[in-house]
């Protein structure tokens, strides 16, 4: 078992034991907030859908029966919590994200909302939600990015103050790789994330330093439409800081700095 292996099977322990995580994030995501409500708008009435990583399948109640809901999570904790709520669900299935068990162009729609952060095999994820993915159809995902160097995740908070520095360049090295090479994809790890060490609050089990940019390139590279993304667009005043911000959106390499993965991708 390789070291990726291990984190994944600690972490797939982890939620599968800890209730109490779920109770949390359920409390989080008790409102349905911009960000869902305006990317949900790209789903069609009636779609098939899949919710890759739901947890409690709060997406469910906020997507209040206009689909036919199907939720995947790794966690049987969460998906009886779902079950025990009444989520209006057409079905959940346990099931790791990188192996999906349904067979290709199964849904109409597969979803994702801030689940990406947390998969170990992040590649193999997407390739899964692109392969069960209708042509025709849309992949919506949501999820905190890391395309800002400076902006690590809590989960490295308790690492030596030298290895986040480190960490902190070696993003900034793929962020620059990523905008000039945009078929070269890294997918940056968290070799040991907080979680582990017997301590938890909200990202301290993020795994994948997502970058907005890399999963659009991603999606891309497969031949995916892109129907939306947000992007950083360059703003009025704010002294030499605002001159080099704005300079650096203008370039491309900062256009998605400081700002959560959000995206539509057609499948054509």
């Amino acid at each position: 078992m390789n070291g990726h292996e291990k984190l994944h099977a600690a972490l797939r322990e982890f939620y599968n034991c800890d209730e109490a995580y779920f109770t949390g994030a359920g409390e989080a995501n008790a409102a349905l907030t911009p960000e869902r409500r305006e990317l949900f708008g790209f789903i069609p009435e009636g779609a098939l859908l899949l919710d890759v990583g739901c947890g409690s399948c709060e997406n469910a109640a906020f997507l209040n029966g206009r689909v036919r809901y199907v939720g995947c999570d790794v966690s049987s904790l969460a998906l009886a919590r779902a079950v025990q709520l009444k989520r209006p669900m057409f079905g959940t299935v346990q099931s790791e994200s990188q192996r999906l068990p349904f067979r290709a162009a199964s849904f109409d729609v597969v979803l994702s909302t801030y689940a990406l952060e947390h998969f170990v095999f992040p590649e193999e994820s997407l390739r899964e939600m692109w392969r069960v993915c209708r042509v025709g159809g849309r992949i919506i995902l949501v999820s905190p990015a890391y395309d800002d160097p400076l902006a690590l995740p809590p989960s490295v908070g308790h690492w030596p103050r030298a290895r986040r520095v480190g960490l902190i360049a070696e993003q900034a090295i793929r962020q620059v790789s990523r905008h000039l090479q945009p078929g070269r994809f890294y997918f940056a790890q968290v070799p040991q994330p907080r979680v582990l060490a017997g301590e938890y609050q909200p990202d301290f089990d993020a795994v994948h330093l997502v970058s907005a940019r890399e999963v659009a390139n991603f999606f891309k590279m497969m031949g995916g439409k892109i129907l939306f993304e947000r992007k950083r667009r360059p703003r009025a005043g704010g002294g030499w800081r605002g001159a080099v911000r704005n300079a650096l959106v203008r370039s491309g390499i900062g256009e998605y700095a400081g700002l959560n993965l959000q995206i539509v991708i057609e499948k054509p």
